[in-house]
């Protein structure tokens, strides 16, 4: 049969380029069986999040157009659309063909447009074939408001920027028209097999394909060729710098990050050096981190009669009017959310850091949560997520909750501190993790999620640890994505509370690590949340699991402040509902979080 060439991409879950990929060196190994039948599930979890992430992508974009249609149809001058239209850049143009056959149009929309909406979505709204004008891939989407046909022209861009090389979207026809460039030319969706995954997208008859090749574990799991050091006392790093003949990286307090300048000496030489420096407290390597269903159907859009321009909260009820709550977001469902926003939704004055890539600053779901941030690269404040994980983490823990726009997060009012510890492709090291943890606990923050990870029991990351818990502040983090036991790290340090994940059916997500330090367990598969650009996609993974325990202990902290990280753990623990074997168990921890059981334990209910 026909071929599509191999991707080169491994998807860990479905984190867009390869989030939450937490490929570790000594990792437990598995056999050969065990290993496929993982991947071709990550295959089949990535798949399903890209049907999520183009299933809300069209329904924002439908939302829209419908909001246009009831608003905009009855006028001749379409010119004050054109400012909307540059806030909606997904939008290309809008037109009104009238009975008559005149047409209005503000922007740029394909000639003959009705003719090309040959196929109906839902009741009411139709959409053309995908097609390609001046190498832009487009998409027509209209309705009828009476004899009058309200139609939009839609800019793929960012669905096809989501797929990238790591996945091929195939219309109703079978054509290849959105996805990976290094597609075989005769590729035929109808001849296609195992090991290829196929998702159906509902309502649009596109098909989504996936095959990925398993990951190429680094030679070393540390930085070759970099050292860090803790000094003792009255010895300074730049004196034994020049000593040692390396170059100082990186300085925060008495720990230090060298480079070799000669670059003949191997990182096991250098620690082994720098171990026998009587100025040298210890040294190490500066080890690598990374980050770590069922259908909802389209929901009415009472909502959609008026949304406002400025985003502002609307406190009213426990049911919020985010427009992918509703539909997408069966994650808040899970944890029984919405009975323990009545007694509260949060508290300004306690800070939830989210050490991770960084935030999106001018994301519309988050901008209004950030109260600061911190790269821990470069000293400074530019915490801008280049990568779009940490955007994505923010917005389950806390995203902007109650305005009509995207998402819901599980704490309302709790602000965030953006904390960039992860670079562009989502990879930090321990000496990075440290210098975020002690800056979050210097700066205000009451709770710290870390959807990260090691292998390795780094001192420098250890130390901030237990820095930050003497500090008494709650520290979560993810367990990982590999299906194995072994300890990882800062999740198996004994101050930090560790998350598991669970998929749609409340079972523990076959990818998500296990052990004895597991505490508990949250949705981890295909959750909804912001990205990067003003964007809004669905993820998979314990990196996920993990903000909603961080947004969870931000509430209970906000109902009793003056709770211990200790006591918040508890309550946690024993306000769960038990699931897999009764009573703790290595893969689900004490249960998963019960947020309304949670918040009245901590109430004093």
């Amino acid at each position: 049969m026909k071929r599509i060439i191999q991707l080169s991409a491994f998807f860990s879950i479905a984190l867009l380029t390869v989030l939450a990929v937490w490929y570790f060196s000594d990792h437990q190994k598995q056999d050969d069986l065990a290993q496929d039948g993982l991947q071709a599930h990550m295959d089949e979890v990535f798949a399903e999040d890209i049907t999520y992430t183009v299933s809300m992508f069209m329904d924002k974009m439908e939302d829209q157009l419908i909001r246009w249609s009831q608003h905009h149809t009855k006028e001749k001058d379409l010119s004050g659309l054109q400012e909307e239209l540059h806030d909606h850049p997904h939008f290309h143009g809008f037109a009104v063909v009238h009975a008559s056959g005149e047409t209005t149009k503000v922007g740029n929309v394909t000639e003959n447009p009705v003719d090309k909406l040959t196929k109906e979505k839902k009741e009411g709204v139709y959409i053309s074939e995908p097609y390609v004008e001046k190498g832009t891939q487009k998409l027509l989407m209209g309705t009828k408001d009476g004899d009058d046909w309200c139609i939009g022209e839609m800019d793929l861009s960012f669905v096809s920027t989501f797929v990238k090389d790591l996945a091929v979207i195939t219309g109703e026809n079978g054509q290849f028209f959105l996805g990976a460039s290094n597609m075989a030319l005769d590729f035929d969706a109808q001849e296609t097999e195992a090991p290829y995954v196929k998702k159906r997208i509902p309502e649009l008859d596109w098909d989504v394909f996936v095959h990925s090749e398993p990951t190429i574990e680094p030679d070393a799991p540390y930085r070759e060729g970099e050292v860090v050091v803790r000094l003792n006392e009255g010895n300074e790093g730049k004196e034994l710098a020049k000593i040692h003949g390396v170059s100082l990286l990186d300085e925060e307090g008495r720990d230090c990050v060298f480079r070799d300048r000669t670059k003949n000496r191997t990182t096991e030489q250098l620690v082994a050096e720098f171990a026998q420096d009587p100025a040298v407290m210890f040294a190490e390597p500066n080890y690598s981190v990374e980050k770590q269903t069922s259908f909802h159907k389209k929901r009415s859009h009472p909502a959609l009669d008026y949304k406002p321009r400025l985003i502002e909260p609307q406190q009213e009820g426990t049911t919020p009017n985010d427009e992918l709550y509703d539909p997408y977001q069966w994650n808040l469902e899970q944890i029984t959310v919405e009975e323990g926003w009545q007694i509260t939704s949060g508290n300004e004055e306690i800070p939830i850091a989210i050490i991770d890539s960084g935030v999106d600053p001018e994301h519309v779901d988050l901008e209004d949560k950030i109260i600061g941030g911190y790269n821990a690269f470069e000293n400074n404040e530019n915490y801008y997520d280049e990568h779009g994980h940490g955007t994505h983490v923010a917005g389950v823990a806390a995203a902007v909750t109650n305005n009509v726009e995207g998402i819901a997060g599980v704490s309302w009012t709790n602000p965030i501190l953006a904390v960039k510890a992860l670079d562009a492709n989502a990879e930090g090291n321990s000496f990075s993790i440290a210098d975020a943890i002690r800056w979050s606990v210097d700066n205000g923050a009451r709770v710290i999620n870390m959807s990260l990870g090691d292998s390795h029991d780094s001192e420098v990351m250890r130390d901030a640890i237990r820095y930050a818990y003497e500090q008494d502040v709650v520290l979560i983090a993810a367990s990982g994505n590999e299906a194995v036991e072994t300890p990882m790290y800062p999740a198996a340090y004994p101050e930090v509370f560790t998350v598991a994940a669970l998929d749609p059916d409340g079972q523990h997500a076959q990818f998500s690590n296990f052990g004895e330090h597991v505490d508990v367990s949250a949705p981890g598969e295909h959750i909804p949340s912001t990205y990067v650009g003003n964007e809004y996609v669905a993820m998979s993974g314990t990196s996920m699991a993990s903000p909603h325990v961080a947004g969870l202990a931000g509430l209970i902290l906000s109902i009793n402040p003056e709770l211990s990280n200790e006591e918040v753990y508890d309550i946690m623990r024993n306000s769960c509902n038990d699931i897999g074997d009764s009573g703790f168990d290595i893969y689900t921890g004490h249960g998963i979080i019960n947020v309304t059981n949670a918040i009245k334990l901590a109430n004093g209910q």
